[in-house]
C-alpha cells in the first residue's frame, strides 16, 4: 500500500487576486483556485475560507498545515469581536503622505530608516494610523488591533491576531533589530504595542473549531511578506542572490547576511529580515509594473485579454528603438521621484501601437535592471538577477526582453504562483520538513539583441531617467 504524499495548504492574499491551493510537500498542485481581492475585509475573508474548502475536498484528505502569505502594508481595524472595522486600508492607497512627513520630522527620518529598515511613505501603516486618528478617530479609539491582509485570514483560523516578522518590518513602528514591536514608535500614531499582533516564527496558533475545511489544531503558518515567499520558494535561500519578483508591483530583492546601511535609504531602498530567519533583504520596489502590461493592453491595444496581447506583441521586432520612462505614479527606486510619470521617448511614424506596448515591457525591463545594478553597487558585487518570478512572467515576450536586457544570466521559476505554493512549503517547513527549490529554467538571451539592448540603456534609458 503506497503512504499517500504529506499535503500542505497555503494562501497568497495578493494585490490583484487571492490564491488558494492544496500542494505535496515537494510543491505538487493538487487543487487550486483564484478570485479577485476586494476592499471589504469580511468578504475576502469568506472568499478564501469558501477556496481553501473546496481545494481541501478536491485533494479528498486533509492537509498538515497551512501557510499564509500576502501583500504588505495593506490592513485592516478590527473592534474588540474581531470583526473588520472598515475596508481594507490598501498599500496603494495615495493617503497618508502628509502622516508620513509629521512623523518623520517628529521623531526623525535617518533614525526611523536605521531601527525599522523603512522610509515612512503614505502606505506605511504608521503613518496610516496617524491619518485615522485625525479623520476616524473613533476608528482609531474604538480599534482592539490592527491586523494586515495575511493576518486577517490567520485571525480567523484561529481567533487571534499574529503576524510574522517580515510583514511586521513593513509597518514602520517594528524594531528589526530587537524583533519587537517599538512603544516609542506606534506611539507616535497613537498606539500600544498591545493594539499591534503577536509576532510569530513557525506555528502561529492552530485551527480553532472546523473551518476552510480544515480539522481543528491544524497548525497555521503566517509564512510573511508575499515577494520574500515566493523568492525563497524559487531557491533564494543563500546570502548574494538577487530576485525580480513580479506582481502587481515588482520588487527586486538581494538577500545579505547582515542589515543592509543607511546609504539605502537615499536610494529609495528598504531591508528587512527574511522568512528563513537568518538572512535579510535588501528591497527595491517598482509599484506600477504589473499594471503596465494591463494598461498596454488596454490603453493602446484595446486587446480582449492576456492571450490576445500576448499575440500582438510577440510579432514586434526587437529593440523597438523606443525608450519609455515606465512610471505611470512616480518612481520609488533607485532614485525616488513621486512625481516622474510615463514619458516615451523616439517614436516616428512608423511605429504602430503594438510597437509602443512593446517598448512599454522594455522600459520596465530597464527599469528592474537599473535596481539590481543599484542594489550590486551597495553590496560591491557584480550586478545581475538570479531569479525571476512571479504571475507577469507568463508573459513569453516580456520574459524574452528581460533575458536579453538583465546583465546576467537568469533563472525563470517554472510555477507561476511561487507565492501561495511557497506559504504552503513554509508551513512544512515549519512541521519540520525540508521542502524543495521550486523548478526553473534559464531565460533565453540574444547575444546580438543583449548588445544593442545595452547600447539603448545606457545611452538612452538612464540619460532620461537621470535628467
Amino acid at each position: 500500500m503506497t503512504d499517500r504524499p504529506v499535503l500542505l495548504a497555503g494562501v497568497d492574499v495578493g494585490s490583484t487576486n487571492c490564491k488558494v491551493g492544496v500542494y505535496t510537500a515537494a510543491g505538487e498542485r493538487v487543487a487550486q483556485q483564484r478570485r479577485p481581492t476586494g476592499r471589504d475585509a469580511a468578504e475576502l475573508v469568506a472568499g478564501v475560507l469558501e477556496d481553501l474548502t473546496a481545494c481541501v475536498e478536491r485533494a479528498g484528505a486533509p492537509p498538515e498545515a497551512v501557510g499564509i502569505t500576502g501583500m504588505a502594508e495593506t490592513g485592516v481595524a478590527l473592534d474588540d469581536e474581531l470583526r473588520p472595522m472598515l475596508p481594507m486600508l490598501r498599500w496603494d492607497d495615495p493617503r497618508g503622505g502628509e502622516d508620513a512627513g509629521t512623523i518623520e520630522e517628529l521623531l526623525g527620518r535617518a533614525a526611523l530608516f536605521d531601527a525599522t529598515g523603512v522610509r515612512l511613505a503614505a502606505k506605511t501603516p504608521l503613518a496610516r494610523w496617524l491619518g485615522l486618528r485625525r479623520r476616524r478617530p473613533e476608528v482609531h479609539e474604538g480599534m482592539r488591533i490592527w491586523v494586515g491582509a495575511a493576518d486577517l485570514v490567520a485571525c480567523a483560523l484561529t481567533g487571534e491576531p499574529v503576524t510574522d516578522p517580515t510583514l511586521a518590518g513593513r509597518t514602520g513602528a517594528f524594531n528589526q533589530h530587537t524583533g519587537a514591536w517599538d512603544e516609542d514608535l506606534a506611539a507616535a500614531a497613537g498606539l500600544g504595542p498591545e493594539r499591534l499582533p503577536r509576532v510569530a516564527t513557525g506555528v502561529a496558533g492552530r485551527v480553532a473549531g472546523d473551518s476552510g475545511g480544515l480539522r481543528a489544531g491544524t497548525p497555521v503558518v503566517v509564512a510573511g511578506h508575499d515577494h520574500l515567499v515566493a523568492s525563497w520558494a524559487a531557491g533564494a535561500r543563500a546570502p548574494g542572490v538577487t530576485v525580480d519578483s513580479m506582481g502587481t508591483a515588482e520588487a527586486v530583492l538581494t538577500l545579505t547576511e547582515t542589515p543592509p546601511g543607511r546609504s539605502a535609504m537615499a536610494r529609495g531602498m528598504s531591508w528587512n529580515r527574511y522568512v528563513d530567519g537568518a538572512h535579510w533583504a535588501l528591497v527595491s520596489g517598482f509599484p506600477g509594473s504589473g499594471r503596465l502590461a494591463w494598461w498596454a493592453s488596454d490603453r493602446l491595444l484595446g486587446t480582449p485579454g492576456p492571450a490576445a496581447f500576448h499575440r500582438l506583441v510577440r510579432e514586434v521586432p526587437r529593440p523597438t528603438g523606443i525608450v519609455v520612462q515606465p512610471y505611470l505614479s512616480g518612481r520609488a527606486a533607485p532614485a525616488p521621484d513621486p512625481t516622474r510619470r510615463m514619458t516615451l521617448h523616439g517614436v516616428t511614424a512608423a511605429h504602430g501601437p503594438a510597437d509602443l506596448a512593446v517598448a512599454v515591457l522594455e522600459g520596465a525591463c530597464f527599469q528592474v535592471r537599473w535596481m539590481a545594478e543599484d542594489q550590486a553597487e551597495i553590496h560591491g558585487m557584480a550586478p545581475g538577477t538570479g531569479l525571476v518570478l512571479g504571475g507577469p512572467s507568463r508573459n513569453e515576450t516580456w520574459m524574452r526582453i528581460k533575458g536579453d536586457v538583465l546583465p546576467g544570466p537568469a533563472r525563470l521559476c517554472a510555477v507561476a504562483d511561487a507565492a501561495v505554493v511557497g506559504s504552503a512549503l513554509l508551513a512544512g517547513r515549519a512541521l519540520g520538513l525540508d521542502p524543495d527549490v521550486l523548478p526553473s529554467l534559464a531565460l533565453p538571451r540574444d547575444t546580438d539583441r543583449a548588445a544593442r539592448y545595452q547600447k539603448i540603456y545606457t545611452d538612452d534609458f538612464l540619460r532620461e531617467a537621470t535628467r
